[in-house]
C-alpha cells in the first residue's frame, strides 16, 4: 500500500537537503534516524524517483531532487501562510451581518455595540439594504446572517422569528385627510413609498392586490428618511415602520392615519443559510440577536 504524502514528508526532505545528513536532521528535528531514512525512502518510492546519491558517505542531492526541493519549499511556504491565516481568522474572526434599512437603524447599532463590548477581536462587517438584497447575500454566502422583514420562501434559508414590526400610515401634520380611511381611499391618495423589493412596499402591494387595487405611487425612494421628509412637507401619504416615525408623531411633525379593518404588522426574521456552519463566537452573537424582545 502506498503511503500518503504529508507536509511532514516535505519538511523532512527539505531539512535533509539543507544538512546533507540524515544524522544531523534527526538531531535537529528530534526524530529517530531510522524514521528520517524511512521518510526519504517513502518519498522516493511514492514518486518513483531518486532524491539522493550516497557518495563517500555523504548525501548528494540529484538533479531531480533539486527540482523537487524548490517545489517542496514553495508548498511548505504556502502551507505556513495558510496556517497563519487560519490562526489569525480564528483569533480575529470576521462576521458579516446584514440588515434591512429599518433594522439597520433600530437594532443594528445595538448589535454592533454588543459585539464591540463582548468580542473585541471580532471584525464585524455590516450591510444595510432592502430585505430582498439581504436575503440574496445570505444565499450567496457573502452575508453570514441577516435581519429582515416580510416573507421568506427559499428552502435554503433558515429562519428564526425576530420581533413583530408594525407599519403606520402617516401624513404631514396639516395634510388634509380624515383620521380614518379605507384601503380604497388610501389607494387614491398621493403615495410616497419605498422601492419595489422592500418589505414595506411588498406588504402594501399585497394588501392592495387582495382588494383588487393597483398601486401608483407618486414617489419612490430607497431612503426612509427621504420619504419622511417628503411626508412632513405634505407631499403625500407614506407607509413606514412605527419605530422610525414614532418620534415624529410625538413631536407633531407627522400624524398617523388609521386604516379601517386592517392592522399593518410585518413578521421579521433572522435568516442564515441552512448549510451555514457556526463557530462558537458566531453562535453566541447569533443567539444574542435571537434573544431580542419578541
Amino acid at each position: 500500500m502506498r503511503c500518503n504524502m504529508t507536509i511532514r514528508h516535505l519538511k523532512v526532505f527539505v531539512e535533509v537537503c539543507e544538512n546533507s545528513s540524515i544524522t544531523k536532521t534527526a538531531e535537529i528535528m528530534h526524530i529517530a534516524q531510522p524514521a528520517i531514512s524511512q521518510t526519504i525512502a517513502d518519498i522516493e518510492k511514492y514518486y518513483n524517483v531518486i532524491l539522493f546519491n550516497r557518495i563517500n558517505q555523504r548525501l548528494v542531492i540529484t538533479e531531480t531532487g533539486k527540482i523537487l526541493l524548490q517545489k517542496a519549499k514553495e508548498v511548505i511556504a504556502n502551507f505556513d501562510e495558510f496556517e497563519n491565516l487560519a490562526i489569525a481568522t480564528l483569533e480575529n474572526p470576521i462576521i458579516h451581518i446584514g440588515a434591512s434599512l429599518t433594522f439597520g437603524i433600530t437594532h443594528l447599532p445595538r448589535i454592533m455595540n454588543y459585539v464591540k463590548q463582548n468580542y473585541p477581536n471580532v471584525q464585524l462587517l455590516t450591510t444595510i439594504n432592502n430585505s430582498k438584497e439581504i436575503e440574496q447575500g445570505v444565499l450567496d454566502g457573502t452575508i453570514d446572517f441577516g435581519i429582515v422583514e416580510g416573507s421568506i420562501s427559499n428552502k435554503n434559508i433558515k429562519i428564526e422569528n425576530f420581533i413583530d414590526d408594525k407599519l403606520l400610515i402617516v401624513c404631514g401634520y396639516v395634510y388634509p385627510i380624515n383620521s380614518k380611511i379605507t384601503i380604497t381611499e388610501l389607494a387614491r391618495e398621493k403615495l410616497l413609498l419605498r422601492e419595489k423589493g422592500s418589505s414595506s412596499r411588498d406588504h402594501l402591494e399585497h394588501l392592495f392586490n387582495l382588494n383588487g387595487i393597483e398601486c401608483f405611487p407618486v414617489m419612490e425612494s430607497i431612503s426612509n428618511q427621504t420619504i419622511i421628509e417628503a411626508t412632513r412637507a405634505n407631499l403625500g401619504i407614506a407607509v413606514l415602520p412605527e419605530a422610525l416615525v414614532r418620534g415624529h408623531i410625538i413631536n407633531k411633525r407627522l400624524k398617523p392615519i388609521e386604516l379601517q379593518g386592517v392592522e399593518l404588522v410585518r413578521k421579521s426574521y433572522i435568516i442564515s443559510h441552512k448549510n451555514k456552519k457556526f463557530s462558537n463566537t458566531f453562535k453566541q452573537i447569533y443567539d444574542y440577536c435571537c434573544s431580542f424582545e419578541k
